[in-house]
């Protein structure tokens, strides 16, 4: 169906399935994309930073910041940020999210790290502490439900896995045994045993959204069975989820334009990347950095430029065997170059195409509460996951955090599968700098991509 939207590729958007976190996968990022994203990412989380960020000031403080707290995995230091780098990430900052998200200042929606929205506090306060009181009478519960291997502090208040629909056992509406689904393999690379169950499958609840963005919830939800439970929750939840659908229409049309696979950086050939990479005095260095960042504070013309400005004559560079007469040498090595690319906002044709107003749209609801104590004080986080598998077939989650008490600043992290790179043994430590993870032959294929900070009142739609 020719409908004329685009992904970020260029190519042509599809009638058919949303993709499943099992069914795709890209390129692992580069060092150099990773670090413009988490720049660019921490300073979209500063309070008012539309307005912030007219002040070159603010920008170069948290360019020093950034300079020097950015490092591998492992602890290495490589160059990071030339001239280049700094123009790219404020451009892209003023020209493309800065518009964008003052022209969402009615719904606040705005983007966190890419495929990510969220809307900072929750507009109503009253319905918040509605949630809190309804919520203490599910903490109440003398059986509590712990969940699993959490040491007993991540208390699970509604989880589908309590009573799910049992294949070959349930029956549907008709009295029929539900049988377990075919499987219809859309482009996994997965096996199958990992992506399907042929024995168990969350229950979903139906969630109607007028043509005006409200919720009404039309069928049971599982695990709120009481007419009690029913008569609290069920106005509370629609209108919670009538706030999420703004940011998951965001979602869905950066699935559809396929917005994994923006590349703000690509790979050098390799005789390039040898022209990039040497060895210099930290001094010198250090000093162009700073002269860079100087001149970007003064809104003058970017021309510190490291691979210029740093490089000493080859006599001293090779003369340094055991002992440095003239300073601490750091390494540069730069393996990718930026494209052009750079994030765009979703264009209003294909959020209309994707909106959800209008539709009834298959939910699973979760509410879990994380208790700490003198004696755990401390909560370690979750382990990586997907939400549920290709039987459920989840293409978004939304995540409100209602309540916050006590506790120092948390965050919510993101990786997602690449594709296998074939290398050879000797070639697995300089790969995995160039993208700063753990990449071995048959080892895992998954990189971390960024986090998002979990303040109180946040909603946020993955």
């Amino acid at each position: 169906m020719a409908n004329g939207l685009t992904t970020v590729t260029g190519r042509s958007i599809q009638e058919g399935l949303y993709p499943h976190p099992t069914e795709i996968s890209a390129e692992p990022l580069f060092y150099r994309e990773q670090y413009l994203r988490k720049f660019s990412a921490s300073i979209r989380e500063e309070i008012d930073w539309t307005e912030k960020i007219g002040d070159r000031r603010f920008i170069a403080a948290k360019l020093r910041e950034a300079a020097s707290a950015d490092s591998l995995v492992s602890g290495k230091r490589i160059y990071v940020w030339d001239k280049e780098d700094v123009d790219f990430v404020y451009q892209e900052l003023v020209t493309k999210y800065k518009p964008y998200v003052e022209e969402c200042k009615e719904s606040r929606v705005q983007p966190s790290i890419d495929g990510v929205w969220r809307i900072d506090g929750f507009a109503n306060e009253n319905l918040r502490r509605d949630l809190i009181k309804a919520a203490a009478t599910l903490e109440d519960d003398p059986q509590k439900k712990w969940h699993p291997e959490s040491n007993q502090q991540l208390l699970d208040l509604i989880h589908p896995s309590w009573w799910p629909i049992i294949y070959n056992r349930s029956k549907n509406i008709n009295g029929e045994i539900i049988k377990p689904p075919v499987v219809v393999n859309h482009g996994s690379s997965w096996d199958d045993k990992y992506t399907y169950s042929e024995k168990f499958c969350w229950l979903p609840s139906e969630f109607e959204i007028s043509s005006d963005g409200k919720t009404r919830i039309m069928s049971y939800i599982n695990n709120l069975a009481l007419l009690e439970q029913t008569k609290t929750f069920y106005p509370i939840l629609e209108d919670i989820f009538s706030k999420f659908v703004p940011l998951f229409n965001h979602v869905l049309a950066d699935l559809r334009r396929e917005i994994y696979d923006l590349a703000r950086v690509q790979g050098l050939r390799r005789r390039e990347q040898n022209k990039h990479t040497e060895t210099v005095l930290e001094d010198a260095y250090t000093n162009t950095l700073e002269k860079l960042f100087t001149q970007f504070e003064r809104g003058e013309k970017l021309t510190a430029d490291l691979t210029d400005e740093v490089r000493e004559p080859q006599s001293i560079l090779k003369s340094v065997v055991t002992s440095n007469p003239f300073g601490k040498q750091v390494r540069i090595s730069n393996r990718a170059k930026l494209t052009g690319s750079t994030w765009e906002p979703p264009t209003q044709s294909l959020l209309q195409y994707v909106k959800l107003q209008g539709t009834t749209v298959n939910v699973i609801v979760k509410m879990a509460t994380i208790v700490l104590t003198p004696e755990k004080p401390q909560w370690g986080g979750g382990p990586w996951h997907i939400e549920a598998l290709r039987n459920e077939r989840i293409i978004a989650t939304g995540i409100y955090y209602y309540d916050q008490k006590n506790i120092t600043a948390s965050s919510l992290g993101f990786r997602r599968a690449h594709d296998r790179i074939r290398l050879r043994r000797d070639e697995e430590a300089e790969i995995s700098r160039m993208h700063n993870t753990n990449i071995k032959e048959g080892g895992p294929i998954a990189q971390e991509i960024g986090s998002i900070a979990t303040k109180v009142t946040n909603i946020i739609v993955i």
